[in-house]
């Protein structure tokens, strides 16, 4: 593959990690263990697929420091086995050991010499399991390219999917980079519109120059909507982040978090964003904390329309959590009403078409809007919520558990972020905390699942 551009959520996802903030993404995959989860076995899957995802053979060049953006090349030295990695917890570790590793790993920013991706396999973690850790940056994952290590890995059976070998065996293209320093010598306001324009375009209308004006207003929408929101009240969860990250990770059955919200006329998201206003709140109270208002977090959300088939329909909104109410029944009815007044409200067209312009991307908009508000803080975490698929999946034979995401903290205000993933009948939470978060990201998780438990028992 020859050099490509990067769209401008890649460019956005690579600026915004300056000082302490670490632009990786993270999956933890949960497996029933099996010989098809060794490390020798997952290596050989991730080598017949990779030509899946050729991006994943790709590093970052700069072709004049300071005067061009970057681009995508292929990586001339190239190691698979750089990427796939091996650890072992140690005896006894169980879940608590895989989060301390997790933590570690997500700790460690990627790179930027290699192609933006690793895949840890981890043996150790007992009961007849074994984890994957894929870990990959920003900038791989915008909303329009979005390719993960699990597009390499999964099956949707017990038997893998027999998928044909490239014709010929990969081999790196060398980049040009006289030629492109000409190219864009030769064009460059017409290459900076394009570069400009080229996600907003594609997420908004055919018109570039219509689209360019709609982005401007639309994100100026969302700043005025945050600016005009009483700020959101000072927490531990923002008192600043260092480099260090810890992680803990959760499930709840999706059927009752249905079941519980459907019996008071809320949504399993009412349901999802209520737990977490509970988790807070006992965060809040473990910390010695006032729960006399509520917190405010950047949450995606569905725009589709009943009926409405096809393509993704995200905005992304600022949303209050009534970490004030004690009665878990009325934090979702209040989180209900909350959520259906902002889906017939402006801020839902200005957040989708902000999150249409930078990529299905909450760690982005979240910079896009604190730098844009200035010393205003708008909210106190981030909670991405994904509805992910409800038929099972497996790798060489070994059946996928659970997806646990994390998601990064971004902007460096943040303390705390929540990924929910739902799977098979699973919701699957991930928390990333900094890891001098007081109290610790464990008090958090604990808290997350007495509220869950609250809700499911109902």
């Amino acid at each position: 593959m020859s050099a490509s551009s990067l769209s401008p959520a890649d460019r956005s996802s690579l600026a915004a990690e300056i000082g302490t903030v670490n632009m990786a993404v993270g999956g933890l995959l949960v497996f029933d263990d099996g010989p098809g989860l060794a490390y020798d076995a997952v290596l050989d899957r991730v080598a017949e697929r990779l030509h899946l995802v050729p991006r994943y053979r790709q590093r970052l060049h700069s072709p004049a420091a300071g005067l061009a953006n970057p681009v995508w090349v292929d990586d001339d030295g190239f190691d698979l086995g750089w990427h796939v990695r091996a650890a072992t917890l140690p005896p006894g570790s169980g879940d608590d050991g895989l989060a301390s590793l997790v933590g570690r790993e997500m700790s460690r920013r990627l790179d930027r010499s290699r192609p933006l991706w690793e895949l840890t396999v981890i043996d150790g973690l007992g009961g007849g399991r074994r984890a994957l850790l894929a870990k990959m940056h920003h900038a791989l994952v915008d909303g329009v390219a979005a390719v993960d290590i699990g597009t390499v890995l999964l099956d949707p059976t017990p038997d893998p999917l027999d998928i044909p070998s490239p014709d010929e065996p990969w081999q790196p293209r060398a980049h040009d980079r006289t030629r492109h320093l000409a190219r864009l010598a030769a064009t460059p306001v017409v290459r900076a519109q394009r570069l400009l324009l080229e996600s907003a375009t594609r997420a908004l209308q055919p018109s570039p120059r219509r689209a360019a004006g709609d982005l401007r207003s639309d994100t100026e929408l969302l700043v005025q909507l945050a600016r005009t929101r009483p700020s959101a009240p000072m927490t531990p969860l923002n008192a600043g982040q260092g480099p260090n990250r810890r992680f803990a990770f959760t499930t709840a059955p999706l059927a009752d978090l249905k079941r519980a919200g459907k019996a008071h006329g809320a949504t399993v998201n009412d349901a999802l964003l209520a737990a977490v206003a509970g988790m807070l709140r006992r965060y809040l109270e473990a910390a010695g904390e006032a729960t006399g208002r509520p917190l405010v977090a950047l949450v995606p959300v569905s725009v589709r329309r009943p009926g409405e088939a096809g393509g993704n329909a995200i905005s992304t909104v600022l949303v209050d959590l009534p970490v004030d109410e004690p009665d878990p029944v009325q934090r979702m009815l209040r989180v209900h009403a909350a959520m259906t007044e902002i889906k017939g409200s402006a801020a839902i067209r200005a957040g989708a078409l902000l999150v249409g312009a930078a990529g299905w991307a909450p760690p982005l908009v979240s910079s896009t809007l604190a730098r844009a508000t200035g010393g205003l803080r708008a909210f106190n975490l981030v909670v991405s919520n994904v509805p992910g698929p409800q038929q099972p999946f497996w790798l060489n034979g070994g059946r996928l558990r659970a997806v646990h995401p994390a998601v990064p903290l971004n902007p460096a205000t943040q303390g705390l972020a929540v990924g929910i993933i739902s799977y098979d009948g699973t919701v699957c939470f991930g928390l990333l905390a900094d890891r001098d978060l007081t109290p610790p990201v464990a008090v958090a998780a604990d808290g997350l699942r007495a509220a869950l438990t609250e809700l499911c028992e109902m």
